[in-house]
């Protein structure tokens, strides 16, 4: 992180460290010398924290919405991190401070809720393809409400917080505590677009078969997943 870096993304980088650290990882803030990796050296950057355990490492980068276009630079770090076994990149977006109106309060959903509705999901899948792929928009809704669902029982499993958060903001906390890849992350932002797009009006946005695939096997392997590390 830069000069520039704002108070919020300082208290951020506080708040993950703690986190991290009741969690049992070993924390390095802005790590320096030989805190820092040997492959990670080539590429002059020092990372905000790094977060270590026996089993993974965790490379995090926060960044606000000022300050994110520099970590386009960082395409081949990340990748150069990403190959090493049991090492991953996390980038934290901070926000603005929250309305009050996220302070309301919204139930959890049920493991068997999310695994009911996934089979009905199938169901309309098949139905669609019968009908030249006519209730993609309907299928993508159906298939968000299931990966948001599973990702905000995770999401409560590690932090036991019920508050609302907008879609966007439960896809990165996820990705900060690794229940998903950053590749993932970054996938569900752009169906975020896109179910924005559906639910504000543009009932005919289209969403590529490519797409919809990904994303209904994705709903399949997060409920798969959040059983696992619930149970």
């Amino acid at each position: 992180m830069t000069e520039t870096n704002t108070q919020r993304e300082l208290k951020k980088i506080k708040d993950l460290a703690r986190d991290y650290k009741s969690k049992g990882f070993e924390v390095s803030i802005s790590p320096k010398g030989k805190a820092i990796p040997g492959f990670m050296k080539k590429f002059n950057f020092v990372p905000d924290l790094i977060a270590k355990s026996q089993e993974e490492t965790f490379v995090i980068e926060v960044s606000s919405k000022e300050s994110v276009n520099r970590l386009k630079e960082l395409s081949d770090l990340v990748k150069a991190i990403e190959k090493k076994n049991g090492w991953r990149f996390v980038l934290v977006m901070t926000n603005p401070r929250e309305s009050s109106a996220t302070s309301i309060q919204s139930p959890m959903p049920e493991l068997i809720e999310l695994q009911t509705s996934y089979k009905k999901l199938l169901k309309l899948k098949n139905v669609s393809e019968n009908y030249g792929r006519d209730f993609d928009q309907a299928i993508l809704l159906h298939a968000w409400s299931i990966i948001e669902g599973a990702l905000r029982m995770y999401n409560y499993s590690v932090k036991s917080n019920t508050q609302f958060r907008n879609p966007k903001s439960i896809v990165r906390d996820t990705v900060m505590y690794g229940f998903i890849s950053l590749k993932e992350g970054e996938f569900l932002s752009e169906m975020i677009e896109i179910r924005n797009r559906i639910t504000h009006g543009e009932v005919e946005t289209k969403i590529s078969k490519a797409s919809l695939k990904k994303l209904i096997m994705l709903c399949e392997s997060l409920v798969t997943e959040v059983k696992t590390r619930i149970d």
